[in-house]
């Protein structure tokens, strides 16, 4: 930790300024996070025993008072709004592992499939700690040596309130993109399924011999033959009424970060079902 001190908890009382466009947590009450990642991030959090900074914290990520949030390889930074004129800076380390650490933990994963698929399904494997162990590496930061942390403003506790805010704006993150805490350790989701890819398909053996790809058979010249007769002359046949779902936005999940006080899956659904409505007036129009 980049400072900490203190023997008691005392503090002023005092009013952060608003912020506009400030990140919300989408958590209005009770835990931040649902999924055991983020749940094992916020344990990381409370093992610091900061006291009522971490009821200030949370009251700072709900409030909107973090300005903005932005997570690299193995560094966080972020601005949050106190109660002064200007945000104060934080900044959040964690070691990154080296490219041939995270091959390794590549390795061990083409030998548990399962865990590969739910990590493409978007599901952090409640195993994959084992994984890393394996590696000899931690997912987790597992003491508070492991994290460097440090904000600008005057609190003499390490982590103050500003920082225990960042802590459960990326709980949520981490609850919507398991990703986002492969790439806080160096890995980028891209990257890293393409080594994925890349080290199954090797698993078969370079001497197996690969089937020719089917030779492009050639289009008809001729538009009779393309479409199969006079089918070309006959009037579009009626589309039918569109059903529109947001299975997309709820597989990809909260997004990180979302500055609205409206949760993004709902809005999204709301937005489906008035495209929808109106794909259906249109069938209507072209029906009458």
């Amino acid at each position: 930790m980049a400072r900490r001190y203190g023997f008691y908890d005392w503090y002023e009382p005092t009013t952060p300024k608003e912020v506009k466009g400030g990140i919300k947590a989408q958590s209005k009450r009770g835990s931040f996070a649902s999924k055991w990642w983020g749940k094992r991030w916020i344990q990381t959090l409370e093992s610091f025993d900061i006291g009522a900074r971490l009821s200030r914290g949370r009251s700072y990520a709900r409030k909107g008072q973090v300005a903005s949030l932005d997570i690299g390889a193995g560094d966080v930074s972020a601005k949050v709004q106190g109660s002064r004129s200007g945000a104060y800076r934080i900044s959040i380390k964690l070691k990154a592992f080296t490219a041939r650490q995270w091959q390794q933990v590549v390795e061990q994963l083409v030998e548990q499939p399962i865990f590969a698929a739910q990590l493409l399904g978007n599901e952090m494997p409640e195993g994959i700690e084992s994984v890393f162990e394996e590696a000899g590496l931690t997912l987790f930061p597992q003491k508070s040596r492991d994290l460097e942390t440090d904000c600008s403003c005057p609190d003499w506790s390490n982590p103050c309130k500003h920082i225990a805010a960042v802590f459960y704006l990326m709980a949520e993150a981490f609850d919507g993109d398991p990703f986002l805490l492969f790439k806080l350790r160096g890995m980028e989701r891209d990257e890293f399924l393409q080594r994925l890819q890349k080290s199954g398909a090797g698993q078969g053996g370079d001497s197996e011999e690969q089937a020719p790809e089917p030779e492009p058979e050639p289009l008809p010249l001729d538009a009779g033959a393309f479409w199969g007769g006079d089918t070309v002359n006959e009037p579009p046949a009626k589309p039918y009424p569109a059903r529109l779902h947001a299975a997309l936005p709820r597989r990809l999940g909260p997004l990180p970060f979302w500055r609205s006080d409206q949760e993004f899956i709902r809005e999204m659904e709301k937005i489906y079902r008035s495209a929808s409505g109106y794909i259906e007036h249109l069938d209507n129009g072209i029906e009458g």
